[in-house]
């Protein structure tokens, strides 16, 4: 192996280190062994793919260096919203395209950072955003004896492999960027740990909202329900879901659209049961007309 190579190896590692006893497998599973560069490497050459657990603890208190929000829905537009709210605040993220579907934010701290920091750095650029933080990494803020937290898989599995779209960090108009140009970015745009403090006290913790008792008896025709929708609505419940937007995400969508029109949450329940039965998101599952009652719930319980 060439120092170049070696280099990028160990640049890559120090970037995405973490817990150092163990690392997490494609299967999910926990590898209670040691995280060293070679294993990076491994990773980065098409070995075994890993996934690194980001805390560690140092003079009892819990750490990290990295942060990572996973927009676990094909919703490009949703990861690129974090972006934009976290640079915002002098706050340089990268857009991943995981594994299968979705995409991660990734944001790197100048130094060690308590995971109470970043994790509520990242929920706070949530809040910004508006978009929910399912799941915010580190997941947690603290680790009893014997726990381990959640991994984040890594990027740039097989890096050399140029035609690979998955785990690659993508620059701002999308197109893939190589394992390098990222480690060079990445080092240079590191987030200094009195921002990510700063912007961590902003964070508010959601407040629990009354429950609302929302009437889903079905009395209306599509047709009549219809006719409440805004023309907005109606364009969305006729196409559906556009390319880069994923069935969930459209439904929601039209959801909240037919909050805004006025419409009585059983009228948009019609509407939400038509538009599912053609996209095909919940229709043919037991449960459902469970699905879409709670999306309307949701909706107009704000």
């Amino acid at each position: 192996m060439n120092e170049t190579q070696t280099l990028l190896d160990s640049r890559f590692a120090s970037l995405f280190r973490g817990r150092t006893d163990a690392y997490g497998s494609e299967e999910g599973g926990c590898v209670k062994q040691s995280v060293t560069v070679e294993l990076f490497a491994n990773h980065l050459n098409g070995g075994a793919p890993i996934g690194i657990y980001p805390l560690y603890q140092s003079r009892n208190e819990w750490m990290c260096v990295w942060g990572c929000s996973d927009i676990d829905v094909d919703d490009i537009n949703a990861a690129v919203s974090i972006k934009d709210a976290l640079a915002a605040a002098g706050v340089y993220a990268f857009v991943e395209r995981s594994r299968s579907k979705g995409y991660h934010v990734w944001v790197f701290a100048e130094s060690p950072v308590t995971a109470v920091a970043m994790r509520r750095m990242l929920l706070c650029a949530h809040q910004v955003a508006e978009y929910p933080a399912r799941e915010v990494n580190p997941k947690q803020e603290t680790l009893a004896a014997g726990q381990f937290g959640n991994y984040v898989r890594l990027p740039y599995w097989n890096a050399s492999d140029d035609t690979a779209i998955h785990r690659r960090v993508l620059r701002d108009d999308l197109t893939v960027m190589p394992l390098a140009e990222f480690v060079g970015r990445a080092y240079a745009t590191k987030t200094p740990a009195s921002t990510i403090e700063r912007l961590a006290g902003y964070w508010k913790p959601p407040v629990a909202t009354p429950r609302i008792k929302i009437d889903l008896t079905i009395n209306e025709s599509l047709a009549d329900a219809l006719r409440g929708l805004s023309p907005l609505g109606k364009v969305i419940w006729r196409d559906g879901p556009l390319p880069e937007r994923d069935r969930s995400s459209t439904l929601t969508k039209l959801a909240y659209e037919c909050a805004k029109s006025g419409m009585s949450p059983s009228e948009a329940k019609v509407i939400l049961m038509d538009a599912d039965r053609r996209w095909g998101k919940y229709h043919l599952r037991r449960n459902g007309e469970v699905e879409i009652d709670k999306l309307v719930v949701r909706v107009f319980s704000r």
